[in-house]
């Protein structure tokens, strides 16, 4: 039988789930703990993956109308779609799935074979205040034309969820890493705080590394996911105007990591980083009360004034 708290030790697992490798660290855990924590992430991904006909998002996003059944969590994450998109004005944009197939991101880069489902006459750039939550019948209803896309704020909900629930296995610490979207609680590999490094988009090499002991950091880039249409390269972060890739200039910015108490707001304000001016994103950064690291298109790495808070 194994006993917790026996000696103060971190067990670890890595897995695929939600198109992406998942990594979780648990500080005096037992390996029930990771099997929790799998058992939970392909929970959610079967919540809310686009790419599979029988997920929630799935049924909203052909429901043409009519209310559709749907737990707790669904309803946790399409909340934090409508306000996230208020609170980055647009930039950060739920309703772009229609944009995004168009663009050739139907089909999932890693299982070829699981495709998303769109109905007649989606349109990307909707309003939301016309997706109505009703949280004593458990139900949402979209109009005919709107459909939405978890994208990366599921996976920094997905993160924010599991960590806060193995914290309530009474573990000493956790981190949660779902594709680059993380969430630490607790104690760490670093004393009582988690050690974390950012990574270069061009290459190898790191760009920054932080401290965390209960927050959260998610990165974007536009480097992370991309195909080939018409001979063309895409990538999966678009233009809420356009519908169409972000495009590369001298000085935008190639790759966004933001710190922020949950992971879900890490994700939001990253996206919103990415697809904003460069100019104007530092100030949306410091307004909230973030921290932010950015690489641009020269390799060149910015920081906003709080990231030292941060920084190792």
């Amino acid at each position: 039988m194994t006993t917790r708290f026996a000696t103060s030790q971190i067990i670890e697992r890595s897995f695929a789930v939600m198109g992406n490798t998942a990594h979780i660290s648990v500080v005096d855990g037992i390996d029930a703990d990771l099997d929790f924590a799998q058992f939970r992430l392909i929970e959610l991904e079967n919540l809310w993956s686009r790419f599979l006909t029988t997920s929630e998002i799935s049924q909203l996003n052909l429901s043409e109308g009519a209310p559709v059944s749907v737990h707790a969590e669904t309803i946790r994450l399409v909340k934090y779609m409508k306000v996230g998109r208020q609170a980055t004005n647009g930039l950060f944009d739920p309703t772009l799935l229609p944009a995004l197939v168009a663009n050739g991101y139907g089909r999932s880069l890693v299982e070829p074979l699981h495709i998303t489902l769109l109905p007649g006459g989606a349109k990307f750039n909707q309003p939301l205040d016309m997706v109505v939550i009703n949280e004593s019948s458990r139900t949402i209803s979209m109009p005919k034309n709107l459909t939405l896309d978890p994208g990366a704020i599921g996976k920094g909900l997905a993160a924010d969820i599991v960590a806060n629930e193995l914290m309530q296995r009474e573990v000493a610490g956790v981190c949660v890493n779902v594709g680059g979207d993380i969430r630490c609680i607790g104690r760490g590999n670093d004393s009582d705080s988690w050690r974390l490094d950012v990574a270069s988009p061009f290459d190898e090499s790191l760009v920054g590394s932080l401290r965390l002991q209960d927050g959260a950091v998610a990165t974007s880039s536009v480097r992370a996911k991309t195909w080939m249409q018409d001979g063309v390269m895409k990538h999966h972060v678009l233009a809420p105007d356009t519908g169409a890739p972000r495009e590369t200039f001298e000085n935008s910015f190639v790759q966004a990591t933001v710190v922020a108490r949950e992971c879900v707001w890490a994700e939001i304000f990253a996206t919103a980083l990415l697809v904003g001016e460069p100019r104007n994103g530092f100030a949306m950064v410091d307004e909230n009360d973030l921290a932010a690291l950015a690489v641009g298109a020269d390799q060149k790495t910015i920081r906003s004034s709080s990231w030292s808070r941060f920084d190792v």
